[in-house]
């Protein structure tokens, strides 16, 4: 359930929850943009909550990714929990990043577990130039240069982080998903990995 919203100065339309964990966009357009997401061929599925069509995610709704330097004036970076049921190389992940202030980029990432909470980092890639926060469909589409072995029944973490020092202003977040609206395990980062369980946002990992 989402919390009340507190109306910032800028973006126009965007809203913050009053701890800051959800964004929501209540405004209009700014720029609007065709659905034009398609799985990716011959990939192996390792966990998908992308809709489809101009219902690929919640346009409107999604979890906070910021830095302390941005309008927020907060830091939270995002994890969901995976436990692959076969074993793969995981070479691309998908993820439903708008952008909304700063520093115009996110860095998507596969981290390892360690005891229950986000771990090292295997692999990470920043993507620039993401969709305007509350437009729909497009995603930030990350290939990994080297894929990436996981274990079917082991636990990894997928997650959108701030870590570049030209991320310092950066305000994203990342949408809902539609196509699953259950909970899972999910981890937040102020400075230390927090974990609890919260409703799915929209991304894909696919392997080879």
């Amino acid at each position: 359930m989402l919390l009340p919203v507190t109306v910032l100065a800028a973006p126009v339309g965007v809203t913050l929850s009053p701890n800051k964990a959800i964004t929501k966009f209540q405004g209009t357009a700014f720029r609007r943009t065709l659905p034009e997401w398609k799985a990716p061929r011959g990939k192996k599925k390792i966990i998908d909550t992308i809709g489809t069509g101009s219902n690929a995610y919640n346009c409107c709704d999604g979890w906070t990714v910021s830095n302390s330097g941005s309008e927020t004036g907060a830091t939270q970076w995002v994890a969901y929990a995976i436990t692959p049921k076969k074993n793969a190389t995981v070479s691309e992940i998908v993820e439903a990043i708008g952008y909304v202030a700063g520093g115009d980029s996110v860095t998507i990432a596969l981290l390892a577990d360690n005891s229950g909470s986000p771990g090292a980092v295997l692999e990470q890639k920043t993507v620039k130039n993401l969709e305007t926060f509350g437009d729909c469909c497009t995603l930030a589409k990350a290939k990994l240069k080297t894929g990436i072995p996981v274990t079917a029944g082991t636990t990894y973490w997928v997650a959108a982080i701030l870590p570049s020092k030209k991320q310092a202003t950066t305000w994203d977040a990342w949408n809902l998903s539609t196509a699953n609206t259950n909970t899972s395990t999910f981890a937040y980062y102020n400075g230390v990995w927090n974990v609890t369980t919260a409703q799915y946002a929209a991304f894909a990992v696919y392997g080879d």
